[in-house]
């Protein structure tokens, strides 16, 4: 999920992306810098950033083929692909910042996810390096 406040050629919104149709798809539009300070524990960087990336799994889809390690990849999937942003924002000459202290539920309210079968897991701002 994509939270996005100031984005060329994107209205501010929130954004799911979708593998099928290999795209964005608009799921609410509007500013929702005020929500993602709150549900980031008071994190500055959430109001300030262009875009938020809110990454999140679907349990199922790793519990059928890792068992009782799923939740171990999925967070550690996470990890890897908030690395390869913030290694990608970099070279772009913008600043990422990854964040695991957050509110888990006004997250998943944020985006509209349930929580149980769909969760967040960490979230990467990516945006102007501050000075």
């Amino acid at each position: 999920y994509l939270v996005v406040s100031n984005v060329s050629d994107l209205t501010p919104g929130i954004y799911h992306y979708s593998v099928q149709k290999h795209g964005l798809e608009t799921l609410k539009l509007g500013k929702f810098t005020r929500e993602m300070v709150r549900a980031g524990m008071g994190q500055e960087m959430l109001g300030k950033a262009a875009v938020t990336f809110v990454w999140t799994a679907i349990f199922e889809r790793s519990k059928w083929k890792y068992r009782q390690r799923a939740y171990r990849y999925v967070y550690l999937d996470a990890g890897h692909i908030a690395e390869n942003l913030a290694l990608a924002a970099t070279s772009l000459g913008l600043g990422s910042c990854q964040i695991g202290a957050l509110y888990d539920d006004e997250v998943n309210l944020i985006i509209g996810i349930d929580g149980v079968e769909e969760s967040v897991l960490y979230m990467s701002t990516v945006g102007q390096p501050a000075d």
